[in-house]
């Protein structure tokens, strides 16, 4: 087994698995852990992060033992830069603008992200989400959103 003769996807996604799941573990340690009867804020973030490591190791200790995999690809930047300005736009825009102002922006620019991007089917998807996200968590859940700006 040589280092050098691995399956580079595998090695590199358990690599980014055990940092970011040992990273929001061991972070979580500044909150109080609680109990899995009563759990405290560190909890979740602790055991789905050391779940997210240990998945990591599994798949690079895996990938010195199956080769032939296909080479990483170069990333592609534009959907993952209209993802996160789509969550942090819903973010800044929820107590502004409202749900759904905020709804319908993070539906419309996620959806531009895509590959194959229809405007007029995107704007379809952006209202019925919109409706459905309204519907599930003002009115079902009854949590104490804004619907818009001047209310």
């Amino acid at each position: 087994m040589a280092f050098h003769n691995r399956d580079k996807k595998d090695f590199n996604a358990g690599i980014l698995y055990i940092i970011m799941g040992a990273f929001f573990a061991l972070w979580a340690r500044n909150y109080p852990m609680g109990s899995a009867v009563r759990m405290g804020p560190a909890y979740f973030p602790t055991v789905l992060g050391w779940l997210l490591a240990a998945l990591g190791l599994i798949i690079f200790v895996r990938s010195f033992f199956e080769h032939g995999g296909e080479e990483p690809r170069k990333t592609n930047w534009r959907p993952l830069t209209l993802l996160l300005a789509a969550v942090v736009i819903f973010g800044l825009l929820l107590e502004t603008g409202g749900m759904v102002l905020a709804s319908f922006a993070l539906m419309y620019i996620s959806s531009l992200g895509g590959h194959d991007f229809k405007w007029k089917e995107q704007l379809v998807n952006a209202v019925f989400m919109t409706a459905v996200n309204v519907g599930l968590f003002y009115y079902a859940l009854a949590l104490p959103f804004k619907l818009f700006p001047w209310s």
